[in-house]
């Protein structure tokens, strides 16, 4: 019985244990459990909190796991940076037409005749061939000076336009130039036109006075560069006729807008259409046109002929007149200009002679530069070493750096060929000049101011020829007489074939010589 008592209160005892045990294992597996939710609320009200052995240990000290390393250095790491691409600016590229072109500004609206100019261009694949080879000499300076002025790029290929880059170019009305600048217009910007010599067709004197002019209408236009550009060609009469005309009917005032003549409402659509194509085309199928000067100019400082001057600069006499085309006889006019265009290879050769400048002719003293020698100065200006020593007292040959000598006084170095003994040319004297009439049929929006300006005569003697006061409105179908200057027919001068070379015009011609219909 004892032996049972025993056994019952073993087993209780047992049981007693392992319940506290299982107590003691929950009680403990909630305590470790509340980390946890308090982990979770932490995640959402944060607070920094620094571990004790965090905050006093060493850095060295400081375990660091081999899968955790890589993973801050991958944060630390800097991300590469990615390549900027570099600007070019226009006069950094090696085509000028591509310079253009990145400085177009006029935008290009979708219009028929717009369309119809890029067919005509796109259909004549070998234009752009010869306006390129013409223009190849003058739109490097062109383009210099719109830039200087900071206008639209397209006035570039007005130009083109105008004369298809012909600066030989003159017009049945009588304007000349790759501008075709009328004389009226030539005489108002002080362009020269002389027997010897007509500024409207140099290129550079030309393009001052075209875009001083295009600068006049854009201000008058308020910035408009259509109607600046359709006034350009067709007068600013009949531009401002046409606003008129529309203000009065309550209609737009936009160029596509007005009622214009043929010829001036294709002419804007030409150059917007070439200059669109030129955005799209010009640097890749137009011939390239080098980025760079390829002409200098030269001063003589007095009246010179070109065969002097050829033989000077080492240039022969064709290139001299194709560069400078304002040039109609074989010399420069007496009162100038004086300079000449060459190529910028053959500008050496004129600089290191001493008769660039007028008054260097006649110099009288030197300042002795290294590498100088009397042997080398007496050759330089016509003397002898003997003749220099004299001068300027010297014993011996040697000469210092900085010494200045004395030089014989030299004559101006004549630049002139007296033709009447010449074997080249003889030229004729200034022919006499006669009057002959012609009948002019007034078209709409035509005023005596614009006719006389169309024939460079003065418009109150026009209105006295046709018994008219100056301000008459002239009707539409009149006839009116027109009085005209010109040369008496003289007999043929036999010339030499180096006058060949002279330049002759080239006249435009609606459906014949031009080679873009106008």
């Amino acid at each position: 019985m004892t032996t049972l008592l025993t056994l019952r209160n073993a087993i209780v005892i047992s049981t007693s244990l392992t319940t506290l045990a299982a107590c003691q294992t929950l009680t403990q597996a909630k305590k470790e459990e509340s980390p946890v939710v308090s982990t979770a609320y932490l995640d959402v009200q944060p607070m920094p909190i620094i571990q004790q052995s965090e905050a006093h240990a060493p850095v060295q000290d400081m375990p660091l796991s081999s899968n955790i390393e890589p993973q801050k250095k991958q944060v630390l790491a800097k991300k590469p940076l990615k390549p900027t691409k570099k600007t070019v600016l226009p006069y950094q590229v090696d085509n000028l037409w591509q310079r253009i072109t990145m400085q177009f500004v006029l935008p290009i609206p979708k219009q028929k005749q717009i369309n119809e100019r890029k067919n005509w261009y796109l259909s004549h694949p070998n234009y752009m061939d010869t306006v390129s080879k013409r223009a190849e000499p003058f739109l490097y300076h062109i383009v210099q000076e719109i830039e200087r002025r900071k206008l639209p790029l397209e006035l570039a290929l007005l130009p083109i336009v105008e004369s298809d880059f012909d600066a030989k170019a003159f017009s049945s009305q009588g304007a000349a130039g790759i501008w075709q600048l009328m004389p009226t217009t030539a005489k108002h910007f002080e362009l020269n036109i002389e027997p010897w010599y007509d500024a409207r067709l140099d290129p550079h004197q030309a393009t001052l006075a075209a875009l001083d002019y295009l600068q006049y209408l854009n201000k008058k236009y308020r910035g408009d560069w259509l109607l600046s550009i359709a006034a350009y060609n067709s007068g600013e009469g009949r531009v401002d006729k046409a606003i008129n005309k529309n203000k009065k009917l309550r209609k737009k005032n936009d160029f596509w807008s007005l009622s214009l003549p043929t010829e001036t409402t294709n002419y804007v659509p030409k150059l917007l259409a070439l200059a669109a194509l030129a955005k799209q085309n010009a640097h890749k199928k137009w011939p390239v046109i080098a980025n760079k000067p390829t002409t200098v100019t030269v001063d003589f400082g007095q009246q010179f002929d070109v065969l002097i001057a050829a033989k000077l600069t080492k240039t022969d006499m064709r290139t001299l007149y194709h560069l400078n085309p304002a040039y109609l006889g074989d010399k420069s006019a007496l009162n100038g200009p004086h300079t000449l265009q060459i190529p910028i290879e053959k500008a050496p050769y004129f600089d290191k002679r001493q008769h660039i400048k007028a008054d260097m002719l006649g110099m009288d003293h030197y300042q002795v530069k290294k590498h100088d020698s009397l042997y080398q100065l007496a050759k330089q200006f016509n003397s002898s070493i003997k003749e220099l020593k004299q001068l300027n007292q010297l014993s011996s040959d040697t000469i210092k750096i900085g010494q200045v000598l004395q030089l014989p006084i030299q004559k101006p170095i004549q630049l002139m060929v007296d033709y009447q003994i010449s074997p080249f040319i003889v030229r004729a004297e200034a022919p006499e000049k006669i009057k002959v009439s012609i009948n002019y049929k007034v078209k709409p929006g035509d005023t005596l101011w614009e006719i006389s300006r169309l024939y460079d005569v003065n418009y109150q003697e026009l209105a006295k020829w046709n018994n008219l006061k100056a301000k008459s409105i002239l009707k539409q179908g009149k006839i009116l007489t027109i009085w005209l200057e010109q040369n008496r027919p003289t007999d043929t001068i036999n010339i030499t074939e180096q006058n060949s070379v002279l330049n002759t015009p080239t006249w435009l011609i609606r459906g014949q010589n031009s080679i873009n219909p106008r």
